[in-house]
């Protein structure tokens, strides 16, 4: 991707459904070139825009982090975890932990299970687990769910489901297919979105390697300091998740950066803060798995079907 292509990616993330128009002024450029290009991205397979349903509203109540201890070669390893399906972000990394595994399942037991599974794998020499007390930020999700405003029907879950698999898709389109008007489609992606339950954002496609470096980075903090890191990072380009966890660190996250350089300035910036402790960071090799789509019968359960 060139430098116009990362712009274009970086607004869509933050608004999937943004107009052509307003990506056009966003960078710089015509409507009709921007259209061409963002059309040209989509069709490639190498972006594509989806709603992503937070996974608390689908019942996965339980998110966490492994770090996996790999002698030898990954491959098989890395095959066992794949076929969890608990499993929806699975990298090689650097350091200490050959594999980064991030997994979302519905109670502590199956956390407990899934735990029990890695480690019995044969090349697995060990696995250390942060718990998710409070995703703060994913790669297009933002705030945890307002879950007592969560009242949904089927035509709900008809809108989630297309705009799932395509989030550019017309509100008329979508409309025609689950039988309502485009105003009321429109009226009911919007409800969705202000209370968190979905967000529609572009994805980046990035099976084996991409040109960004994708580094994580684990924080011990001094207190009560996540506000001030968290207010950093929201400043920060390219900075695609970060939880409050349990466990090694108290703060977690993701960040994709161009260059060595703006890689050493953030993680420069990160340790000037007082209330910092410590950091440890490791580079995402080769991401094997991301994970977006979910499937709605957690839904369907909740309103009755």
């Amino acid at each position: 991707m060139d430098t116009l292509d990362r712009s274009l990616v970086h607004q869509l993330q933050a608004d999937g459904r943004a107009s052509y128009s307003d990506l056009a002024k966003s960078v710089g450029s015509n409507r009709a070139h921007v259209a061409a290009r963002v059309n040209e991205l989509l069709a490639s397979g190498k972006v594509k825009v989806i709603a992503a349903v937070h996974p608390r509203v689908l019942g996965f109540e339980v998110l966490a982090h492994l770090a996996v201890q790999v002698s030898g070669d990954n491959e098989e390893t890395l095959r066992g975890i794949d076929a969890l399906d608990s499993a929806v972000y699975i990298s090689e990394t650097t350091g200490t932990h050959q594999i980064v595994v991030e997994v979302r399942m519905g109670t502590m037991g199956e956390l407990y299970q899934t735990v029990a599974l890695v480690s019995a794998l044969p090349a697995v020499t060990g696995v250390n687990v942060l718990l998710y007390e409070r995703v703060i930020r994913s790669l297009f999700l933002g705030e945890e769910p307002v879950l007592e405003r969560l009242s949904l029907d089927q035509t709900d879950i008809d809108v989630l489901r297309i705009l799932q698999q395509d989030g550019r898709t017309g509100f008329a389109e979508i409309g025609e297919a689950v039988g309502v008007s485009m105003s009321t489609c429109r009226t009911r992606a919007l409800r969705l979105i202000d209370a968190n339950i979905m967000q529609i954002g572009a994805i980046t496609r990035r099976n084996g390697t991409s040109g960004s470096i994708v580094f994580g980075c684990g924080m011990s903090l001094i207190g009560d300091a996540s506000p001030e890191v968290v207010r950093l990072l929201a400043n920060v380009d390219g900075v695609e998740f970060v939880a409050r966890t349990i466990g090694r660190y108290s703060l977690v996250a993701t960040i994709a950066t161009d260059s060595q350089h703006a890689y050493n300035h953030i993680v420069a910036q990160l340790r000037s803060l007082a209330g910092v402790r410590h950091i440890d960071t490791w580079l995402h090799t080769r991401i094997v798995q991301e994970r977006y789509e979910n499937t709605l019968d957690q839904l369907a359960t909740l309103i009755g079907h």
